[in-house]
């Protein structure tokens, strides 16, 4: 399973210095973006919902962008490394911004969604009241008791 592809990555990587086929730890990075992100939307966000993320394109862009934030961060961190004892400021921006939306989906600031269930399609059918011929309501928001 992967939430994210290399144009996702390399979105968020300096064109002239790196890109995430340049990468020897690539696989790894990307399975680490992805238990981060799942790990803390696991009790926010349908696990059957984010079961059907199995690929990029079954992935919501927002789930992604903030995937290949968490990649870019971590390629960036690991590459320029060894440059200073301190770690690189982009690669903090960007795990910072990935970490501040997933924290906007759990308070529910940020919706995911281009969420597609598959199987599911919503019609009116699904919700309460859906008959026409159904009586008006009995209250409103603006009746007083």
């Amino acid at each position: 399973m992967a939430i994210v592809d290399d144009n996702d990555i390399n979105k968020f990587l300096p064109q002239d210095k790196l890109s995430a086929e340049s990468s020897l730890l690539l696989e790894e990075t990307k399975e680490d973006a992805e238990r981060i992100v799942t790990g803390n939307l696991a009790g926010y966000v349908d696990s059957t919902i984010m079961a059907t993320w199995t690929t990029p394109d079954d992935t919501p862009g927002i789930i992604r962008a903030i995937g290949g934030r968490l990649c870019a961060a971590m390629i960036y961190r690991r590459s320029y490394s060894e440059d200073s004892l301190d770690d690189p400021t982009y690669a903090q921006t960007l795990y910072d911004q990935a970490m501040s939306l997933l924290n906007r989906i759990i308070t529910g600031d940020l919706t995911i969604d281009d969420t597609i269930v598959p199987g599911i399609e919503l019609t009116t059918d699904l919700f309460y009241p859906n008959d026409p011929n159904t009586d008006a309501p009995k209250f409103t928001m603006s009746s007083e008791f």
